[in-house]
Formats: C-alpha cells, structure tokens, sequence
C-alpha cells in the first residue's frame, strides 16, 4: 500500500460514523510486522485511528500469522462462513484483485459480505509496475469500471484516482537497483512480467491508486 493511498483511506473513514465501521472486516491484511514495520502508513494511517475511535478490527489473510484474526479463503464455502460471522458492518480490500486468478468471483464474494447498508471499500493499482503476490493478473482498472465490472449490486458512493510518487525517490534511495530495472526495461532479463516489470517506466509518472468506497442499499 503506498503511503498516499493509507491516507486517502484514513480521511474517507472519519466521514462515518462509528456505527457503519464497526466492526470493520480487512481482507488480504497480511500480518503484523507488514503493517507495523515495513509499511507503518498502514497502522499508523488507517487502523491506529480506528482503534482510537473504539472500533471492532478484525484483519483476515490466508494464512496463520501473528496479526491475523482470521486466515480464511474466502472463495471457499469454509471461508465465506467464517467471515461472515464477523457481521462486518464494513469491508476494506486493498490490492488484492489483481493478485487472482478469477476477481469475478472474489468480488462477488466480498458483495456477499457486505449487509445492508454496510460499506465496502476497494483500492487497485491503477498505474503500477508488474508485482506478483504470488501473480499480477496486471488488472489495472479505473474505479468507475471496476464498479461497473465487479460490484454491480453495490452504489459507487466515490471513486478516485490517487496520485503518488513516483519511482525516482525509491531509487535515490537505493541506487543499485538501476542495474536490475535497466534489465527488465531491455528485456534482458528472463520475468514473467517482460518490460512491464521495470520502474523506470515510473521515473517520471507518479504511481497511481484506483480506489472506491461503496454501498449495499
């Protein structure tokens, strides 16, 4: 999650109440340390200020890990049970539909967990590099369409593209991955991802972040 895009997060949170985010339901959460350490934006942005709002978080990945409430799949019948049991008045799911083989049917999964009057939010890359967890389907939407496409039963209450940084801060930072990108960029190296995996294709465009916030009437 870029930085940028925890904070869009942030602010459209304080625009409800504690009622419509509690408790909140965070989908593809990862674990702890990933929250807390490498990326702080996450907590810091989006979860220290719920919690001190008093709301219910419960963070659900695939796997057993320290920080994960729940692991569960939830495009298994198993799964799906065992969140909805949260009775999630809110679902957040960030960057994760373009790391499935079928998003159709992850989205219709995560519809069904949203009640009535509940909320779901949604972010994905919008103009990103290649970046496969374990793939990238490069499903790189704009948030209208993603609405359209996905969540047909659900109203679009916003969508926006955020602007983030682009490459040229990371590689300031650590120069010697030039070596690396140059590569991906000629297609000398042997990547599934060909020249979409180079960030020099983002040296002087920002990373952007389709993201939407939507609703079950």
């Amino acid at each position: 999650m870029l930085e940028v895009e925890a904070r869009w997060l942030r602010a459209r949170l304080q625009e409800f109440s504690d009622a419509e985010l509690s408790p909140l339901l965070n989908l593809g959460s990862s674990d702890l340390h990933f929250r807390t350490v490498v990326q702080p934006w996450i907590d810091r942005e989006v979860f220290a200020p719920l919690r001190a709002r008093g709301a219910a978080i419960v963070h659900s990945d695939l796997k057993t890990l320290p920080g994960v409430d729940i692991a569960a799949d939830a495009l298994s019948e198993e799964g799906l049970a065992r969140l909805q049991a949260v009775g999630a008045r809110a679902i957040l799911c960030c960057n994760m539909l373009e790391h499935v083989t079928d998003r159709a049917a992850l989205a219709g999964r995560l519809a069904a967990l949203v009640p009535a009057g509940g909320l779901l939010i949604v972010t994905v890359p919008f103009s990103y590099p290649y970046h496969p967890d374990p793939i990238d389907t490069y499903y790189r939407p704009a948030p209208q369409d993603m609405s359209r496409e996905l969540f047909p039963a659900l109203r679009l209450v916003r969508a926006e593209i955020v602007d983030g940084p682009t490459y040229a801060p990371e590689l300031l930072r650590r120069p010697w991955l030039i070596v690396r990108d140059v590569r991906k960029l000629a297609g000398l190296q042997d990547s599934p991802s060909g020249t979409a995996g180079s960030r020099l294709r983002w040296l002087g465009r920002p990373y952007r972040v389709s993201c939407a916030v939507l609703r079950r009437e």
